[in-house]
């Protein structure tokens, strides 16, 4: 991507900033902004499209608005970005957050499989920054660190090492080769 500053990125940060301004990431308390401007960074490293560039920074919103404004949202990142940044959004965003853990999880893995290599590469950007943080956490708070997730250890490095094969199996190397480094970083401290 050439022009990096565009009216329509400037305007995904705001939207990225109204959406998780006031929210703080589960493994360290750090601002939750920081994790999709983390995304966008690794997307211009990779050279991602434009579209690709702004699906990162909106990447969470479906999953952290409230049940009753999901439709509003869908509506107006359709309406300032289009279709097919609409299209990555979603086919990175859980669907169903009613599922329990585990099966919300396989239907993400499901979909992953399917899904087209603009949200693959959106998805091993955030999966990339977020086993970045977890590893750093971990080396602060040791084992706590768990205790802040919805789900188990066990669960967690399950849904990141299936995560982490699938991505693989889709794209080239010049995406997943930091994913790939954080993954063994993981494995190496903290695995189950």
């Amino acid at each position: 991507m050439k022009n990096i500053l565009t009216k329509r990125l400037l305007n995904a940060i705001d939207l990225a900033v109204e959406v998780h301004g006031d929210m703080k990431r589960k493994g360290d308390g750090s601002p939750y902004i920081t994790h999709p401007i983390a995304v966008f960074h690794l997307l211009t490293k990779w050279n991602a499209s434009e579209n690709t560039c702004i699906a990162g920074l909106l990447h969470d919103v479906l999953e952290d608005v409230p049940e009753d404004e999901k439709s509003a949202y869908r509506k107006r990142i359709q309406e300032e970005f289009g279709p097919d940044v609409l299209e990555i959004v979603e086919g990175v965003t859980e669907q169903d957050k009613s599922l329990p853990w585990k099966e919300r999880k396989q239907h993400y893995l499901d979909h992953l499989k399917e899904a087209s290599e603009a949200s693959a590469i959106v998805s091993c950007a955030d999966l990339t920054h977020n086993l970045f943080c977890l590893i750093e956490a971990y080396k602060e708070q040791g084992e706590e660190v768990w205790s802040r997730f919805n789900a188990s250890k066990q669960r967690k490095v399950w849904f990141i090492e299936n995560r982490v094969r699938i991505l693989k199996e889709k794209l080239p190397e010049q995406y997943t080769e930091e994913l790939h480094s954080n993954f063994a970083d993981l494995n190496a401290p903290i695995s189950p």
